[in-house]
């Protein structure tokens, strides 16, 4: 056996045992579910600050964006949701009432104020 024998089988063994190993790795691993940046549970312009903040990863397949579901589960997780208070809401909209009326009057008084002209 020459020496460019033997470099040709051992090359063979190390490309057989490392094809051996990849394909042991992908498929003893748990697949990730990769969702689109725009179908993600949270929204896409949310996923996007996330994504800029640094605090979720994507991953691009062509023009495509995925976030890994998992990932974003654990996000979740760990930044629970909060509601505003119901009495923000309430101050709100007597706000908003309080404007309309204004506006209501301000419209009242230019109209009395043109029939006098």
């Amino acid at each position: 056996m020459t020496a460019g024998d033997a470099l040709h089988e051992l090359l063979e063994a190390a490309a057989e045992a490392g094809a051996k190993r990849a394909l042991e790795q992908v498929t003893s691993s748990k697949p990730s579910r990769l969702v689109p940046l725009k179908q993600c549970s949270i929204g896409y312009r949310n996923a996007l600050d996330l994504v800029r903040r640094g605090e979720l990863e994507t991953f691009g397949m062509g023009n495509r964006k995925f976030i890994d579901q998992e990932q974003l589960d654990a996000w979740l997780l760990n930044h629970p949701l909060t509601v505003p208070a119901a009495d923000t809401t309430a101050a709100k909209v007597d706000e908003i009432d309080a404007i309309i009326a204004a506006n209501h009057k301000r419209k009242q008084g230019k109209g009395s104020s043109a029939s006098k002209g």
